[in-house]
Formats: C-alpha cells, sequence, structure tokens
C-alpha cells in the first residue's frame, strides 16, 4: 500500500490494521517521534507522515494498528494513557486495552 494510499483509508476510519512490510514502508517514509517497548504488545510509536499524527501499536494478536490523532499532543496523551495501563496490567490489576476505541 502507498502512502496516499494508507492516509485516505485512515481519513475513512478510526483504526486501520497494517501488515508487517506496510508499517515497514510506514517508517521508511515518516518521521518516527516516540517509541515505547510495552513489554505486554509489542511496540508503541507515534509517527508524523506529512502534516498527520499517527499512533501506532499491536495488539497481543500481533495485529498492527495505525491511528490518526488530531495533534501530538493527544498523541502523546493517548500513548502515555497506554502505557499506564500496561504498567497497572503488570502490577495485576486485571484491566484490559480497548484496541477498538478511536
Amino acid at each position: 500500500m502507498d502512502i496516499d494510499a494508507l492516509l485516505e483509508k485512515l481519513g475513512h476510519a478510526s483504526r486501520l490494521g497494517l501488515s508487517p512490510d506496510e508499517l515497514s514502508g510506514l517508517l521508511e517514509t515518516a518521521e518516527l517521534v516516540r517509541e515505547e517497548d510495552t513489554c505486554i504488545s509489542g511496540m508503541i510509536r507515534i509517527i508524523l507522515l506529512r502534516d498527520i499524527v499517527l499512533v501506532q501499536e499491536e495488539t497481543p494478536d500481533r495485529e498492527i494498528v495505525v491511528r490518526i490523532r488530531p495533534t501530538r499532543e493527544a498523541a502523546e496523551e493517548f500513548v502515555d494513557r497506554r502505557l499506564e495501563t500496561y504498567e497497572r496490567m503488570w502490577d495485576g490489576c486485571g484491566c484490559k486495552v480497548d484496541y477498538s476505541e478511536a
């Protein structure tokens, strides 16, 4: 998938699944702003593509998911919330991440 097709699909969906090859292409084309290892579910990243802010993460089933965030600050908040949830999961809280959230 080329970058324009990716952006068009993201414009019509709250989240988009990517193949590993598509993620590699995205990472080669875009600017990686932040990358954190969740220690539970792979990496979570903030990516800038042109003027668009993306958050990329993996589900426990290793599905690669990308979402558009309206601002870099919103992306940072999203990632921080995810990392807080993962930290609580390590402590045995029984909480789960809703990967379908917009």
